[in-house]
């Protein structure tokens, strides 16, 4: 966490403190949010999965972080980022394949990368304090790859 009197600049891959920044500039501003974010797992579902996910806040944008380490089933076509309202969604699901009813969920955007780093903005008028998990979502299977509760 950074305090208005040290902040943490970054500038070509270095790390400076610099005492007494401006708490007000728009980069102190991102710094905070991103220093105050944290880190959610993603859990297994139909396929294995690594990494995490934060929730930013800038402005009236909401975004999810994917981590640098995530990665999931690269051989599922069409995944989804989704979100849905439930905070244990596999327990309503039916395994194995932990298939989605339509209009159970909100859709996010396509999925960039089955690996690494990615941010995905939420759509307009989607207020992320309103679902309890994200999921990796196989859209042509109709089957959860992954999921995080948000909560």
């Amino acid at each position: 966490m950074f305090k208005a009197s040290a902040l943490l600049v970054l500038s070509l891959g270095i790390a400076t403190a610099v005492p007494n920044a401006q708490a007000a500039s728009p980069l102190t501003g991102e710094l905070i949010a991103s220093a105050q974010s944290k880190a959610i797992s993603f859990q297994k579902a139909e396929a294995p999965v690594t990494g995490s996910f934060s929730v930013e806040k800038k402005g009236d944008k909401t975004t999810l972080v994917f981590s640098k380490d995530f990665s999931t089933n690269p051989q599922a076509p069409a995944l989804q980022v989704i979100l849905v309202k439930s905070a244990t969604p596999l327990k309503a699901l039916k395994a194995p394949h932990y298939p989605l009813t339509p209009g159970s969920y909100t859709q996010v955007a396509a999925l960039k990368s089955a690996k690494g780093p990615q941010t995905y903005t939420l759509p307009a008028g989607v207020d992320v304090k309103a679902y309890g998990s994200v999921l990796i979502w196989c859209k042509v299977a109709n089957a959860t790859m992954a999921w995080a509760p948000l909560k």
